[in-house]
């Protein structure tokens, strides 16, 4: 569980050793982690040269599509290669699937990269139907120490708050980058104007206040914010967070945490 219900007792827990028997499986499974399938989807090999009947403008035509590009430049950024390995690469990969294609130069590559419109992941998926938030802090040092041990200088070091928002696929839906200074709650309007509606919200109990809940209904008013409230919490107008106070009294913070799925918000954990 995300909250630490046991934190008190965790070091009386022995560790758990497990002892493998299905040798057989177990290696296979090591072996496939270094088993790489490629292939390219069908759309991409019909659409990989430009069509010559749809060309109605002055002079050539181009030889490769934008899709073809976009193709290469992925493999290039997916295995880290230089652009005359990229051509390398997708040259041979043409060869082993038989394709009726040809894979382009390198500089014409380079040139055509350029400028290029690419399409955002995040307007190819389908956000899910939870909005999981946190924060985390990104440190941004100065000097380093051999430099700071050496001249007798200060360290200077500084960090910055990123702000992420996740759905229940693990797919990153929004973030927010700020100073040191600005707290999750200032934050959260901004992560808020890059999602859509939701059914859920959940954060840890850094959200937990009247004016989060405001924000949170004015982007989805039928939502249901999950927020964990603090042990010493008094009920106020709010009447969603006054139930939570009741079910943690009733059920125990636990109980609570079971009976609201709060478990999915090591989602965003992952994410960090």
């Amino acid at each position: 569980m995300p909250y630490k219900h046991s934190n008190s007792r965790r070091h009386k827990f022995k560790k758990i050793q497990f002892k493998v028997t299905n040798w057989a499986e177990y290696n296979e499974a090591l072996r496939k982690r270094g088993d790489i399938s490629v292939w390219m989807n069908e759309d991409a090999v019909i659409h990989w040269h430009e069509s010559r009947d749809a060309y109605s403008g002055r002079g050539r035509p181009k030889e490769y599509s934008d899709i073809a590009v976009q193709v290469s430049l992925l493999f290039r950024q997916l295995y880290t290669l230089p652009l005359r390995q990229t051509q390398g690469f997708v040259r041979s990969l043409i060869r082993l699937m038989g394709l009726p294609i040809k894979m382009m130069d390198f500089s014409n590559l380079s040139k055509r990269s350029d400028g290029l419109a690419f399409e955002r992941l995040i307007d190819s998926i389908e956000p899910g139907s939870h909005i999981i938030v946190d924060s985390t802090g990104l440190k941004v040092y100065g000097r380093d120490e051999w430099h700071q041990e050496k001249h007798k200088i200060q360290a200077d070091h500084t960090w910055r708050k990123l702000h992420i928002a996740v759905d229940e696929k693990h797919q990153v839906l929004a973030c927010h980058l700020t100073p040191k200074d600005v707290g999750d709650t200032s934050a959260l309007p901004v992560l808020l104007e890059q999602v859509d509606e939701f059914d859920v919200f959940m954060a840890d109990g850094a959200y937990d206040g009247e004016p989060c809940y405001q924000q949170i209904k004015q982007k989805s008013p039928d939502s249901t914010t999950i927020i964990p409230p603090p042990k010493n919490a008094v009920k106020g107008s709010n009447t969603e967070r006054n139930q939570h106070i009741d079910d943690i009294a009733d059920h125990g913070r636990m109980g609570w945490q079971r009976q609201t799925n709060y478990g999915l918000r090591s989602h965003v954990e992952l994410a960090m």
